[in-house]
């Protein structure tokens, strides 16, 4: 997987680019040919988003400015999520999500989302082997 970060700050850009190799290896997402862009800006309601850009094989992950721990943890937490649509166990279309096929409404509850769940459950772990 090809990445690029976006960054004005050239110690987080740095920093960044320093745990993708592992974040993305770790992922199994080494061999894939998807790319990815990885923005560090505040153009997000939490601390983190994944978005497919539909047609271009390509996700764009937005991670909000801040201690490059929450940062790296927020980072491996979109990452999970960056895999989960590249091996189409997550999928957006229309503004609709759906888990393994089944489909989620805006009324499920954040820590209610399969995917959530699943990005909880793996962001400390990837983390701290991507700083090792």
């Amino acid at each position: 997987m090809e990445f690029l970060v976006e960054t004005r700050s050239v110690k987080k850009r740095k920093f960044i680019e320093a745990i993708l190799p592992s974040m993305i290896k770790q992922l199994k997402l080494e061999n894939s040919k998807k790319v990815l862009l990885v923005r560090v800006a505040n153009e997000c309601d939490g601390q983190g988003m994944t978005m497919p850009l539909n047609g271009l094989d390509a996700y764009v992950v937005v991670v909000k400015p801040g201690w490059f721990v929450d940062m790296g943890v927020t980072l491996a937490h979109e990452m999970v999520h960056v895999r989960q649509m590249a091996k189409g166990i997550l999928k957006v279309e229309n503004g609709v999500n759906y888990w393994r096929g089944k489909k989620y409404t805006k009324k499920t509850k954040y820590l209610d989302m399969p995917w959530e769940q699943d990005a909880f459950s793996r962001q400390e772990l990837i983390f701290r082997r991507a700083v090792e």
